[in-house]
C-alpha cells in the first residue's frame, strides 16, 4: 500500500470516530472514502498487518496507538494547510482543500508548525475539522443541484432487499464519482444493507458499493417488480 493511501485511510477513520463517537465498519469507511467495500476490506487487512488498525469479528475498525498517531498528524497537516491556503493565500475553500490533500503527504511536521505560528500571528484561528473527509460529500463533492426533469424517489427511501433501477443522479460532480463506481442511469442495484446513519450498501454488477447518506439522497431510482 502506498504511504499516501495508508495516511488517507487512517485520517478518515480518525475523523469518522471523532464525528460519530464510535468506530466505523467497512461499509461506513467505504462510503466516506467513495471506495467499493471489497477494496476497503482488502486494504484493512493490509493495515492490520502493518499494526495500524484492529478489525473486530463484527467488522468494526479501531485504530491502534500507532494508527491514531498517524491519523491525527495527517488531520493537523490538512487543516493547517487548508487554512493557510484559504486564509493567507486567498484560495477558495474547495481548491484549498484539494491542494492540501496533495501536500499533506509530503510536508514535514516542522513546516506545519511554522505555518501554524504564521497563521497565529495574523490573528487567524483554523477551525478543527476543516479536513476533506469531515466536509463529506454533501457540499464539497455533489453540489446536489437538483435535476428538475427527474421525479424518481431517492434510493434512501427504499428498503433492504429492494431491487431498483437508477433513473438519475443529482449533481454533476456527484454523477462523475458514481459513474466511476458503475452507478449510472439504467443500471440495476440491490439494496443490501441500510445503516443507522443513513448510509447504505448496494450491490451493482456483483460488487458491493457503499454510499454516504448525502450521496444516497442524490440517486433517483425506481423499484423493479
Amino acid at each position: 500500500m502506498q504511504p499516501s493511501m495508508r495516511e488517507d485511510y487512517l485520517e478518515a477513520i480518525q475523523l469518522f470516530s471523532e464525528k460519530n463517537a464510535r468506530n466505523p465498519c467497512h461499509e461506513e469507511l467505504a462510503a466516506a472514502l467513495f471506495k467499493p467495500v471489497p477494496v476497503v476490506r482488502s486494504d484493512m487487512a493490509d493495515l492490520v498487518a502493518s499494526g495500524d488498525v484492529i478489525v473486530a469479528a463484527s467488522g468494526v475498525i479501531t485504530l491502534t496507538g500507532k494508527g491514531r498517531q498517524t491519523g491525527s498528524s495527517v488531520m493537523k497537516k490538512h487543516e493547517t494547510l487548508q487554512c493557510f491556503l484559504s486564509e493567507i493565500l486567498g484560495m477558495d475553500s474547495t481548491s484549498a482543500s484539494d491542494e492540501a490533500c496533495t501536500l499533506e503527504h509530503t510536508v514535514s511536521d516542522e513546516t506545519i508548525d511554522r505555518l501554524g505560528r504564521l497563521i497565529g500571528t495574523r490573528g487567524i484561528h483554523c477551525h478543527h475539522g476543516m479536513g476533506r473527509h469531515r466536509k463529506q460529500v454533501a457540499d464539497s463533492i455533489c453540489g446536489l443541484e437538483r435535476d428538475k426533469d427527474c421525479q424518481s424517489q431517492s434510493i434512501s427511501e427504499f428498503s433492504e432487499g429492494d431491487v431498483v433501477v437508477i433513473q438519475c443522479i443529482h449533481g454533476r460532480a456527484c454523477a462523475q464519482r458514481l459513474l466511476d463506481l458503475g452507478l449510472v442511469p439504467g443500471e440495476r442495484a440491490t439494496i443490501r444493507r441500510k445503516m443507522s446513519n443513513g448510509a447504505l450498501v448496494m450491490q451493482v454488477k456483483g460488487c458491493d458499493v457503499a454510499v454516504s447518506p448525502e450521496i444516497a439522497s442524490a440517486i433517483g431510482v425506481e423499484r423493479l417488480p
